[in-house]
């Protein structure tokens, strides 16, 4: 165990370019954005589309049609 550590310590420790500070940075808010994802509690399910009211499923299949007599 202790030798993970400083492993660690001195992965941290190096000396880092900018280009490294940027993609250690744009990786830690990826993940962080991707556990919030998995571990977020989903409400009311998982809906595709507006649902705001706007259906006909409820009519007659003869509703639309005219009568010609």
């Amino acid at each position: 165990m202790r030798n993970i550590w400083e492993a660690v310590r001195e992965f941290f420790k190096r000396d880092w370019t900018p280009t490294e500070k940027v993609l250690l940075i744009i990786c830690c808010i990826l993940i962080g954005v991707v556990k919030g994802f998995l571990l977020s509690p989903v409400k009311k399910g998982i809906s595709c589309g507006n649902n705001n009211g706007n259906v006909y499923n409820e009519l007659d299949d003869d509703y639309w049609l005219d009568d010609e007599d």
